[in-house]
């Protein structure tokens, strides 16, 4: 037994720690396109871009992650054998068209309204996910060998590529839509890490990798349902008569809080692979951990809600304008949830392993019409409801996620 769960990570700490770095860069190179091209361009000629942005965020959130995450699982199962990634290429395939197709379709239906009435832009969002496709399943492919160095340091070279193009562009006086390439080619950089070529092979995990449609089903519906809780305020705040100014103040505070937990996407790819091999050895002590989390995740959620309810505006104001600075109550529940965000996406990693995608896909549906009927039947500002039901969504689905992960045992091929 102990040679069959013999670890693929033989990586030393400097990979891990490469692999946060690279995490770090690809959120700060994120906002610095957005800075580079917002002030060249203006707030008018940009705003197609923030369009492609959003699309781009929620595509790869919602389907590529769980691409991602379906390939370091079968890699890693497979003892990092890269080939057992082809047994999966029709359901990959499937989850990318539909994701293209959709966002094509949407993007050409709105282009009037939201993308300048320019077609160049929907070409763009129709090229964004199969190229960020082979980006995903390249990084599955080294997450799952153990190779985290080389992992980091792909997202580094996709930032660094992302903001050298942006700026070439602004340089070169290139509009809108030659941002929008930037973002759609810049994946494209993983063909230089040589993700596929033959690795280095280790002991099998004695753990079913399971049906990929089923996986796949159950956690595209999950990241669905998180999405709309995450990143849904805006919208939510219009439908409630919110004004354009109350808008523009929920998304900054909740686009610059949410920080932390857009980069902690990028390492799940490092989490999983040692929740694996738990999984295999002493699947009972994932359920404690999830609790140990969950706890961590409570007490740190009522820390940071204090601290950006005494300094978050000031930093809001500081950034953005003191034109877009929140409520302290505003900032106080937005910061808390994002918090119990970054340890539900923690603790859905248990049910991952597992391939219980069926249980997260559950749990974030109860969590999210949990959030809905917060807001509802809430009264008073509709700033305070909306950033109330983020907390309650995010809660409850931290609460679901610790239920099911103390549930039953991964399955185990012997």
């Amino acid at each position: 037994m102990t040679d069959a769960l013999t670890p693929i990570d033989r990586t030393p700490g400097r990979g891990t720690q490469l692999m946060v770095w690279g995490a770090v860069a690809s959120a700060v190179g994120a906002y610095l396109v957005q800075v580079i091209g917002g002030r060249s361009l203006g707030p008018e000629a940009f705003a197609p871009v923030t369009v492609v942005w959003v699309v781009l965020f929620l595509g790869v959130t919602v389907f590529l992650v769980p691409v991602e995450q379906m390939v370091v699982r079968r890699v890693a199962i497979a003892g990092g054998r890269a080939a057992s990634v082809r047994d999966s290429l029709g359901a990959i395939a499937s989850v990318v068209a539909v994701v293209t197709v959709l966002a094509a379709a949407v993007a050409f239906v709105l282009r009037r309204t939201l993308l300048a009435d320019d077609v160049g832009y929907v070409l763009v969002i129709a090229a964004l996910f199969p190229s960020y496709a082979v980006n995903v399943v390249g990084r599955g492919v080294l997450a799952g060998r153990g190779e985290f160095g080389r992992y980091g340091v792909v997202l580094a070279a996709d930032a660094c590529v992302k903001v050298l193009g942006t700026a070439l562009v602004v340089i070169l006086g290139g509009g809108g839509v030659a941002l929008g390439w930037v973002l759609a080619l810049s994946p494209l950089v993983i063909v230089l890490a040589r993700p596929f070529r033959a690795g280095p092979v280790d002991s099998t995990i004695p753990l079913d990798p399971g049906s990929d449609r089923r996986f796949l089903g159950g956690y595209l519906v999950a990241g669905a349902a998180s999405q709309v809780i995450l990143a849904s305020g805006p919208l939510v705040l219009g439908a409630l008569g919110a004004s354009a100014a109350s808008i523009s103040v929920y998304f900054v505070t909740t686009t610059l809080f949410r920080g932390p937990l857009s980069v902690s996407y990028n390492l799940l790819a490092r989490v999983l692979p040692s929740v694996l091999r738990r999984a295999a050895i002493d699947d009972g002590a994932l359920g404690r951990l999830t609790t140990s989390v969950a706890v961590a995740g409570a007490v740190g959620a009522a820390a940071a809600g204090g601290g950006a309810v005494a300094v978050g505006p000031a930093v809001v104001g500081l950034l953005f304008g003191a034109e877009f600075r929140p409520s302290a109550s505003v900032a106080g529940l937005v910061a808390a949830a994002v918090v119990l965000g970054l340890a539900a996406l923690v603790v859905s990693q248990v049910l991952v392993a597992r391939a219980h995608t069926g249980r997260l896909a559950w749990v974030w549906l109860v969590a999210l019409a949990g959030a809905a009927a917060t807001v509802i039947f809430g009264g008073g500002d509709p700033m305070i409801r909306v950033a109330l039901g983020f907390v309650v969504g995010e809660g409850l689905a931290l609460g679901g996620l610790v239920l099911a992960g103390r549930g039953s045992v991964s399955p185990s091929v012997g």
